[in-house]
């Protein structure tokens, strides 16, 4: 789908839209400004503020989004800032085509030498991202053009043709902007090269012929007596993961995906961002490619995430050591790493998956992911950002963790994450609905306006979600010709009814989505109902930390329980799953909200620290608010998975 064919025109995403726009990518401009990342561009930085290997990348995600937003709607002022920015990036372009402001001003020497751990590649794929998002949005070509150069440029260094570098990346990226381009342009060197980056990595893969293994036999250098902070940041990088390079956390080459070729990886490992950003790459080329082996691999990546890797929240990379999947029913909720960057990749996986295949699963991945991560990742403000999401926050515990809080930052050092929030947010438009098979594919039940112009159907949407489980879809004008369209059929509930212009229908079942075939008249009206009723959810008892325990969810929206209405010492509270639950309309600061109440027990305080008789309990309320609103009422306990009583 193309953003400009969908637009979320009213409602809560139409909200978050607008307070994305407004209000996150401002306050994510001014902490790039305030921390020199736009200064760097040209040199004028301090000392202090010198720049990181991959400030431009946190930039060209920033200004993609703010091109997503302009694609639908001109902003003159968002125009002017990027395109300052532009100017400042491409004015660095080397007569060769190489665009790396870092490389160019400070190590010029060591360009393209740590292709593991230097993210030149990374930059350039968000780069190449968010020239295209430009050129589509204002039609001027400069910044594309000088991506198009530099992309040339990487042709001519990379390869199996003799001279040239048989190296990939050691955070993906560029591959998936290679199959933009592609698409953008319809130039097969885009998509030739992101073929090679994929089919090259991991081959060789002995600890002896392995590009990276080459790589750091180059450049590493042993410590001895020499002074560490005169050698190029290249070098120290190398020193700095060789402690750790064949250790548990860093384990030979699968921190990079690079252990064996991908189309032979049968499990999630290494870098959560990295891997995702991988696995998307390889369903759009074995899409484009029709690479049968290609797509084996990615359903069973797919399979080993959600069957095994992946949190309530659709949080992924639970160890908070290299950012990383950890082995099968590894969630650990209070130490949960589950970066928002993570998530974000695996929407886009979910998404390229579900352009090759009919199956919900994709859609409801990409709404848990939504509603509850994602949603979570911001504060209600839009002025604070989460890197790491939690399904338990005691604040003193993760102080003395070292860890960060259960505060959202406005900053952070490491600031991938904040900027990928506002362009997906700003983008969000096009995962609403599908084509397959020249078939309308309903995924996402969130209120729009559509026209399928090959399917000759134009249709508004105005869903309830996430507040009441209702939807509307209305026919503005058809062709009036059969269309079938299918109607995402949510895990969470099986038995969805649909009206079509006041009438109940019965509806065929096809891969977990409703199948509705008719010749579609202009004022057809399509109803769908959902089942909202709070519902209790288990984790499989592998999770060895969730025994015991539910967690609560009402329609899409997971719930927790916080400190701010429940008292401290969270995990002293029990609740009664057969006990029924109220709801409630309220606010969280100007949030409009549903909390839920339901009686449970408490153990009574005791000043003994081990007793012999088992703990007393007495009766309480619980109250729940959904997940994405914690944190938003000062620094407290929050607790997702609650012990349940025993019968």
């Amino acid at each position: 789908m193309n953003i400009v064919d969908t637009k979320i025109n009213h409602g809560f995403w139409r909200q978050r839209k607008e307070l994305n726009k407004n209000i996150s990518l401002y306050a994510v401009l001014e902490s790039f400004e305030n921390s020199g990342r736009v200064r760097a561009l040209t040199g004028d930085n301090s000392e202090k503020e010198k720049p990181h290997i991959f400030w431009e990348s946190d930039l060209a995600k920033l200004m993609e989004g703010a091109f997503f937003s302009m694609q639908q709607e001109k902003d003159e002022r968002l125009e002017k800032i990027c395109d300052s920015i532009i100017d400042k990036i491409i004015a660095n372009q080397e007569d060769d085509g190489y665009l790396n402001n870092f490389f160019t001003k400070h190590e010029p020497a060591n360009k393209f030498t740590n292709l593991r751990d230097r993210h030149e590649l990374y930059c350039a794929g968000h780069l190449l991202e968010s020239s295209i998002e430009h050129h589509k949005a204002t039609g001027n070509s400069k910044f594309f053009d000088a991506m198009d150069r530099y992309v040339d440029h990487i042709i001519s260094k990379f390869g199996r043709e003799k001279g040239k570098m048989r190296g990939y990346p050691g955070h993906q990226e560029i591959e998936l902007a290679l199959v933009k381009a592609y698409q953008h342009t319809d130039n097969k060197k885009f998509l030739d090269l992101a073929t090679y980056f994929i089919d090259e990595r991991g081959t060789h893969s002995d600890s002896q012929s392995n590009y990276f293994i080459q790589e750091k036999k180059k450049l590493y250098v042993k410590e001895g007596d020499i002074d560490t902070s005169l050698l190029p940041s290249t070098m120290r990088d190398f020193m700095h993961f060789d402690a750790d390079f064949m250790s548990k956390t860093f384990r030979d080459l699968e921190y990079w995906q690079a252990h064996e070729r991908p189309v032979d990886q049968k499990t999630a490992e290494g870098h959560s961002v990295r891997a995702l950003y991988m696995y998307t790459a390889m369903a759009d080329l074995a899409k484009l490619n029709n690479d049968s082996e290609m797509l084996d691999a990615c359903k069973m990546l797919w399979r080993n995430i959600v069957d095994k890797k992946m949190y309530i929240h659709s949080g992924v990379g639970s160890a908070h050591i290299g950012e990383r999947f950890s082995f099968d029913y590894d969630l650990p909720n209070d130490m949960a790493y589950a970066e928002t960057c993570a998530t974000i990749a695996l929407i886009y996986f979910a998404n390229r998956m579900a352009k090759i295949e009919l199956n919900s699963e994709y859609g409801d991945i990409i709404e848990n992911s939504l509603y509850n991560l994602l949603l979570a990742s911001t504060s209600l403000d839009g002025k604070g950002f989460f890197y790491e999401n939690y399904l338990e926050c005691v604040p003193g515990y993760l102080h003395s963790q070292q860890r960060r809080h259960g505060v959202r930052d406005k900053y952070h050092i490491c600031s991938c994450c904040p900027p990928n929030i506002t362009r997906i947010i700003a983008s969000l438009d096009m995962y609403i609905y599908n084509i397959f098979e020249n078939s309308l594919v309903v995924d996402q039940y969130i209120s729009s306006e559509s026209n399928f112009k090959k399917q000759g159907i134009k249709i508004n949407q105005t869903s309830d979600f996430p507040h009441k489980g209702y939807s509307k879809i209305e026919i503005i004008d058809s062709q009036n010709k059969d269309t079938t369209i299918y109607f995402r059929i949510p895990s969470w509930d099986k038995n969805m009814n649909i009206n079509i212009n006041g009438s109940k229908i019965d509806y065929a079942i096809v891969n977990g989505y409703a199948k509705i075939n008719r010749s579609w008249q202009k004022s057809d009206v399509i109803e769908l109902f959902f089942d909202f009723a709070p519902r209790y959810v288990r984790a499989n008892p592998n999770v060895r930390y969730n025994i015991g325990r539910a967690c609560l969810f009402r329609g899409p929206i997971l719930y927790c329980l916080e400190e701010h209405d429940n008292g401290k010492y969270l995990n002293k509270l029990l609740l009664d799953p057969n006990n029924s639950i109220d709801e409630k309309n309220e606010k969280i600061n100007s949030e409009n909200i549903i909390s839920l109440t339901s009686k449970g027990f408490k153990f009574k305080d005791t000043n003994n620290l081990y007793l012999q008789d088992k703990p007393e309990m007495m009766e309480t309320s619980l109250k729940f608010i959904p997940y994405y609103c914690w944190s938003n009422r000062g620094e407290n306990e929050m607790l997702v998975w609650i012990n349940e009583l025993k019968n």
